[in-house]
């Protein structure tokens, strides 16, 4: 998404075998996705605690054609920090219900809240969380909300502005 490339600019369609489509259509169509493609840097981050989930997305990147506008490192969510003065921080941190027991996820959410809290006003937070006490954990309440599905999962997107704002610890 970042590149806007198009998606399927690398695989063939079935319907390009169609007699009332000409070819050139195909290739004309391709031709402009590519020139709308970003070539520009980005900043673009990816941590996990876990060092065999930092190696599988690096594959997968390699396999998307993004590695050249992303890194990975192996990284603790609780000590994340960035200097910068802009930026957006998504991230859809274990549930405690497939990964973490319920307390070990909390812990996380505390440490990670704490960790976002020092990010500049510029920043931008956007956690994936189906935990019921999440914001009770993350120690802040969201400014926005939105209901969505992780799968079959029910989950919520919790977004935050800055990271100056701060409430009472509340867990």
């Amino acid at each position: 998404m970042a590149k806007n490339r198009a998606p399927g600019l690398d695989r063939r369609f079935a319907a390009q075998k169609w007699q009332s489509l000409p070819a050139k259509l195909w290739l004309d169509a391709a031709e402009e996705a590519m020139d709308q493609e970003f070539h520009g840097q980005y900043d673009i981050w990816g941590g996990d605690i876990d060092p065999s989930a930092v190696e599988l997305s690096r594959h997968n990147a390699e396999l998307a054609g993004v590695d050249d506008c992303v890194r990975f490192e192996v990284a603790d969510a609780g000590k994340f920090h960035r200097d910068s003065d802009y930026g957006q921080l998504v991230t859809n941190p274990p549930y405690g219900e497939r990964l973490l027991e319920k307390r070990e996820a909390e812990a996380l959410y505390r440490s990670f809240g704490k960790a976002a809290r020092t990010l500049p006003a510029g920043w931008r937070v956007l956690v994936l969380s189906s935990h019921t006490e999440f914001e009770r954990a993350f120690g802040r309440s969201a400014e926005k909300k939105r209901k969505l599905y992780n799968g079959m999962l029910k989950c919520d997107a919790f977004f935050y502005h800055g990271g100056a704002k701060t409430e009472p610890d509340k867990g």
